[in-house]
């Protein structure tokens, strides 16, 4: 799992070693199911019959061969578990369930591969999401499929369009990074956003602002390379821009996440995974942010010349949004106050109180 999870995946020798490592964990997962067979119970016998299953399956999906076979391992491994999921204590029971759902998008995955499954990209990207060491070379898989796709959508991908403009896309890495954050933010605005909690949009959020960073870093090395063609300049200049106020409006879409976290565990001391309670300077600090990213973003749009009607309205919204954090900061900033004056006064008339009892 370490060699498969290595930064653009493993080179030539490395899976040359990863799937020798399989092999041996075939040899021996087999021998000690022989093993058990004979000297075992039933019940370990068959936990061990399904580990080794689950081995021959794992070490075939990573050859990329024999998906039949793999499937038909893979199967086998989930009856057993399944089985076993029925009997025992409520601990074993648990595991053999998880085992379970653990082999499902592999089995599914193989099924796609031997064309017996009509399974949507979309699907593919929703099992990826899914946990537990069963999943690891499932994922190592899946990012390989997904990036083949996006390379073929990629292809048809000519321009960007932003308020009004249409700007033109020749490098293929470019594409690629605009099409991978374009599909993450459907997560996170689309009709199914509202059932994702917020750590979970958070993580999707980092993921959309590594996708723009890699599409500006690739414009930024074409404009290195433009040599002097004013036009291209032009439009990679233009590019640029689009794609960083798009960044910018996922920054600030990102921070007011973060406010309306913060204030859900304002008035909170600690819940069940021992969360702090949200500081009202944290709160603050965050509205800060958030007039930082507005103004920035409205410099941002507001400069360069032959400016679009959609452009103008779009800095005036950014305006418009500005004034509503710099009244939801006051109105904060000033509630909190009072309540901090209050609770002075409270413990300062308790002290005067204590005072004349005492005289």
């Amino acid at each position: 799992m370490e060699k498969r999870q290595v930064l653009d995946g493993p080179n030539a020798r490395q899976r040359i070693y990863l799937i020798g490592r399989l092999r041996k964990a075939v040899k021996w997962s087999t021998l000690f199911a022989q093993l058990c067979a004979i000297k075992g119970d039933s019940r370990t016998s068959l936990e061990a019959e399904a580990y080794a299953s689950f081995m021959k399956g794992s070490l075939l999906f990573e050859q990329d061969q024999n998906w039949d076979t793999a499937l038909m391992n893979f199967k086998s491994a989930r009856a057993v578990y399944e089985e076993l999921a029925k009997y025992g204590d409520l601990e074993s029971q648990v595991l053999c369930r998880e085992r379970v759902e653990e082999l499902e998008p592999s089995i599914r995955y193989c099924l796609h591969k031997v064309g017996e499954s009509n399974l949507q990209a979309s699907e593919l990207l929703q099992i990826g999401e899914m946990e537990g060491p069963a999943l690891d070379l499932f994922k190592a898989k899946l990012e390989a499929v997904m990036a083949e796709a996006r390379s073929q959508q990629a292809a048809s991908m000519t321009e960007f369009h932003w308020l009004g403009h249409r700007f033109p896309i020749s490098n293929p890495k470019t594409r690629v990074s605009i099409l991978k954050a374009q599909e993450l933010e459907k997560d996170v605005l689309g009709s199914s956003a509202n059932s994702l909690p917020p750590e979970k949009k958070l993580g999707i959020f980092d993921k959309i602002f590594t996708a723009y960073h890699e599409a500006r870093s690739c414009i930024r090395n074409d404009l290195a390379s433009a040599g002097n063609s004013e036009n291209v300049k032009d439009d990679l200049n233009g590019l640029d821009k689009a794609v960083s106020a798009v960044l910018g409006q996922r920054t600030i879409e990102r921070n007011q996440l973060l406010v309306n976290n913060a204030k859900s565990k304002l008035t909170k001391r600690r819940d069940d995974k021992n969360e702090k309670a949200t500081k009202p300077e944290e709160l603050v600090r965050l509205y800060d942010l958030l007039l930082q990213n507005t103004s920035d973003l409205s410099d941002l749009v507001s400069s360069g010349r032959d400016r679009k009607p959609e452009e103008v309205a779009f800095a005036e919204d950014c305006e418009l949004k500005s004034l509503a954090f710099r009244a939801e900061r006051f109105s904060f900033h000033f509630f909190f106050g009072l309540l901090l004056f209050i609770n002075a006064m409270f413990w300062g008339l308790l002290l005067y109180l204590s005072f004349l009892i005492e005289s």
